[in-house]
């Protein structure tokens, strides 16, 4: 059984770095470097460098819209996220195994890890169909959140293995307080996927040189993201206020404070310091961290009237 969780965690855990990896390739103007799909310029492992390049290696560079050039630096970044993808599946597949055998013990965790493992097979297949796409803005998007919802699978899982959904009961208000601040998070997700649209169009046509100017014009998507961010703001303090007689969400809440905070703070470090690289993916990681972190104290906790439900009579 320990080996069970220890698993399961470390699922969860590369489910979060795989998210990471994907806002890399994003801000390094990587998502082209491997242009064909699921190879990487016909060959199972990247060339290293052009010399390696097979002979039609034009068709490929055909597809790319950033200098239609081998980039090595962005053909390892790519590689890697897919490794990291590929890593998952691995991960999602010997994770059902061990839990096979206790398959009618824990039925319910079996059948979370079933969704899981199909939900990565998801994935992967729409990361081919964006790279068929050449990087589509709404198939970036629809990717990103098919990963949100991977790591919300195994986070149900993580919490029915440890023995901590639906552990602890909570007012019916409470529980659709932290429902409609996950609401909330969620359409500030939304907003920031629109910056990201518009950075990747600018970006585009500044040849992914002069990241100052990428948001000079602060345009209206981005200023809407930002005032949204302090009603996100509001929202948490209100829910940890309005969560404080239930003892067990506490620290949940103020958890999930403390990465709002941050979030905002990468936030405001990408507009005031000139769109640093490593500011993108981190504003990523902690956007899905407090949707992650709002889902724990939604999934943690059960209604006090699922208790008092009157028996059926036979």
């Amino acid at each position: 059984m320990l080996s069970i969780k220890k698993w399961v965690f470390a699922t969860f855990i590369l489910c979060f770095l795989v998210i990471v990896a994907g806002g890399v390739v994003r801000t390094t103007q990587s998502g082209m470097g491997c242009p064909d799909w699921p190879r990487c310029f016909g060959r199972w492992i990247p060339p290293m460098n052009a010399s390696q390049l097979p002979a039609d290696f034009t068709k490929y560079l055909r597809v790319q819209d950033i200098d239609h050039s081998f980039n090595v630096y962005h053909t390892w970044i790519e590689y890697i996220n897919r490794l990291l993808g590929v890593l998952l599946g691995l991960f999602s597949i010997i994770q059902l195994a061990l839990l096979y055998p206790k398959r009618d013990q824990m039925r319910n965790a079996f059948r979370l890890a079933i969704a899981f493992l199909c939900v990565v097979i998801l994935t992967g297949l729409f990361g081919a169909a964006v790279v068929k796409l050449n990087l589509a803005h709404l198939s970036i998007t629809v990717h990103l959140f098919f990963a949100l919802f991977l790591t919300q699978t195994q986070l149900a899982l993580y919490m029915n293995i440890k023995g901590k959904l639906n552990r602890k009961t909570a007012g019916t208000r409470i529980r659709k307080v932290i429902f409609l601040l996950l609401l909330v998070i969620l359409v500030q997700c939304i907003l920031g996927t629109m910056v990201r649209m518009y950075i990747d169009n600018i970006s585009k046509t500044l040849h992914y040189m002069q990241r100052a100017a990428w948001l000079a014009d602060s345009p209206v998507s981005f200023m809407i993201h930002r005032t949204f961010s302090l009603f996100v703001l509001a929202s948490v303090l209100y829910a940890t206020w309005y969560c404080r007689k239930v003892a067990a969400l506490k620290p949940h809440m103020r958890r999930l404070l403390v990465i709002i905070l941050a979030s905002m703070l990468t936030g405001l470090i990408l507009y005031y310091l000139d769109m640093p690289a490593l500011a993108q993916p981190l504003h990523l990681l902690l956007g899905t961290l407090a949707i992650t972190q709002t889902m724990y104290a939604l999934l943690y906790t059960k209604n006090t009237t699922d208790l008092h439900k009157p028996r059926k009579r036979v």
